[in-house]
């Protein structure tokens, strides 16, 4: 199994990333922590150096440019691999928060238990306890499916998809959570790791689409489970152009997607799709505006 490299990618979230790096630092397992700056326009760069710079095991970086999520993991998995020459590589977003070390034990154990397993993941619970699998991992869309997920007014979590059990514990999903899993570097190689194109937004299904066509399945340990705290901001701080912004790159990724691995055909289905969005959003924020 060799060594552990693990990636925090950090932009302008070095509180979450100290909290996420001293609870790993912890464990004292010797994991090989890289933690990536992704080019943040705060001083993070500059704290979490000199907070972690003379710590054995955390090597603080900066990407040469925000090239996005896929850029910055993939600029720590490479260096981790390049300097450590770890077998297994993780990344984790800063609000990920691992409960104990138990958490990588099972899920390395899981990941190494069938050669065609390329990547697990782990159970992600709420604040309130509630473990939420269908946000763990998820199918592989079809055309329709895309289509159909990217309206705003259709919550595509809202049934868990099928996860046959491999093992006991162990469940196959086409495509983990990418907040928080473990990889085996051989099949990050093979299917040349994140797509770089796109900056932010479903880049795990992409992962789920490359490990299909190269013969590895991804898994999740139903036993390993960790806290994601995703941070929402509150409609009332967000402006329209914000709320437009935030679905922007969402749908650049998924017409990507679509033109890259599915047929370009279902790009203009998209736009028409975004357009009903925008139209869905202005409605909202006229209707908080007047009415509260």
């Amino acid at each position: 199994m060799g060594e552990l490299g693990l990636t925090v990618l950090n932009y302008n979230s070095m509180d979450d990333t100290v909290t996420c790096v001293d609870r790993l630092l912890s464990f004292d397992r010797g994991y090989h922590i890289v933690i990536v700056d992704n080019c943040s326009t705060d001083d993070s760069y500059d704290v979490l150096s000199d907070r972690y710079g003379a710590q054995e095991h955390v090597d603080v970086i900066r990407s040469d440019h925000n090239g996005g999520y896929g850029y910055g993991n993939n600029f720590g998995m490479k260096y981790a691999i390049n300097k450590y020459h770890v077998e297994t590589v993780g990344i984790l977003n800063p609000d990920v928060l691992i409960p104990d070390s138990g958490v990588f034990d099972i899920m390395i154990d899981a990941l190494y238990s069938d050669l065609s397993f390329g990547i697990a993941g782990g159970v992600i619970i709420d604040n309130d306890g509630n473990k939420l699998l269908n946000r763990s991992g998820w199918n592989i869309q079809t055309s329709a499916q895309i289509i159909r997920d990217h309206f705003l007014i259709y919550d595509r979590f809202k049934k868990a998809p099928a996860m046959p059990e491999l093992a006991p514990d162990i469940v196959q999903t086409d495509c983990v959570a990418g907040c928080f899993f473990l990889a085996r570097v051989s099949c990050m190689q093979d299917i040349g790791f994140f797509d770089e194109e796109m900056f932010m937004y479903q880049e795990e299904s992409v992962v789920g689409i490359k490990c299909r066509e190269h013969g590895y399945k991804e898994v999740i340990a139903l036993d390993a489970h960790y806290f994601h705290n995703h941070h929402v901001r509150d409609n009332a701080d967000m402006t329209f152009r914000d709320k437009i912004l935030a679905t922007k790159e969402d749908y650049d990724s998924l017409s990507y997607i679509c033109r890259k691995y599915y047929t370009s055909a279902l790009v203009p289905l998209l736009a028409i799709v975004e357009f009903f969005n925008r139209i869905y959003l202005a409605g909202c924020y006229v209707k908080y505006r007047l009415f509260g």
